[in-house]
C-alpha cells in the first residue's frame, strides 16, 4: 500500500474541517481509568499482539499519506528538543496550518515511559502515531489538549482506523487520557485491550453528551 501511495501524483488525505466536539462523562472516565490501571502492562495474547501490530501498520500508512509531498496539504514533521513545543491546541493548530510543519518531541527522550509494543526510536512508529494524532486531531480538527478535546480526538480518529487496531487505539488515546484527567498523573504505557463493553459505553456517552 505504501508503494502504491508513493506512485500517485496526488495523495488524498483527510481535509481540515470543523468537527463536532464531545464532552466526556466523569464517571465513565473513572471507569475507563480504573480498567486501565488494573490491567497488566503487556500480554502475549494473540489478539493484543494483532491489535498493536495493526495499529502500528495503519499509523505508518496514515503518516506516509499526510507527510507525502504530493498530498494537497502535506505536513512536514521535525523533531525538537523542546518537550512541549506548543502551549495549547490552538497554538499547534495555528502554527501547523500556517507553516505546514509540526514540531514533535521524540518519545524516546521520555526514558521512564517505554512502550511495550510500539517502536519508540526517534521517528519510529510511536512518534509517527503521535504525529498523525497531532496533525489530524489538533491541527486540522482544532481539538484542544483538555480532557474534552482529547476525548473528541479519540472519537474522531476511531473512524480513521479499522479492525482490531481501533481496540488498541482506544487504549492509547482514550484510556491513557482518562487516567491523566481523573488522577492527575501521566499514565504508564501499556499494551492492553480494555473490555469492549466499556469502550462501547464511552462512545455512546460521548454521543449523548454532544446531542444534549
Amino acid at each position: 500500500m505504501k508503494h502504491d501511495l508513493a506512485r500517485r501524483s496526488h495523495v488524498r488525505v483527510p481535509q481540515p474541517r470543523i468537527p463536532r466536539s464531545h464532552c466526556i462523562d466523569v464517571d465513565q472516565a473513572r471507569l475507563v481509568a480504573g480498567a486501565f490501571l488494573d490491567a497488566r502492562q503487556t500480554s502475549n495474547d494473540p489478539v493484543v499482539v494483532a491489535a498493536y501490530s495493526s495499529l502500528a501498520a495503519q499509523a505508518d500508512q496514515w503518516y506516509d499519506r499526510i507527510t507525502n509531498a504530493s498530498a494537497r496539504r502535506s505536513v512536514r514533521v521535525v523533531h525538537t528538543r523542546c518537550r512541549e513545543p506548543y502551549a495549547t491546541g490552538w497554538e499547534l493548530a495555528e502554527q501547523v496550518r500556517a507553516s505546514r510543519v509540526l514540531e514533535l518531541w521524540p518519545a524516546q527522550y521520555d526514558r521512564d515511559r517505554p512502550h511495550p509494543r510500539l517502536d519508540m526510536s526517534v521517528g519510529g512508529t510511536y512518534d509517527r502515531f503521535r504525529a498523525v494524532h497531532d496533525i489530524v486531531s489538533h491541527a486540522w480538527c482544532g481539538f484542544g489538549f483538555d480532557r474534552n478535546g482529547e476525548f473528541s480526538a479519540w472519537l474522531a480518529e476511531d473512524r480513521m482506523y479499522t479492525g482490531v487496531a481501533r481496540w488498541a487505539l482506544a487504549t492509547e488515546l482514550h484510556a491513557e487520557h482518562c487516567v491523566r484527567w481523573t488522577t492527575g498523573h501521566v499514565a504508564e504505557h501499556k499494551a492492553t485491550l480494555l473490555p469492549s463493553q466499556i469502550l462501547s459505553l464511552s462512545r455512546r456517552v460521548g454521543q449523548v453528551a454532544h446531542d444534549e
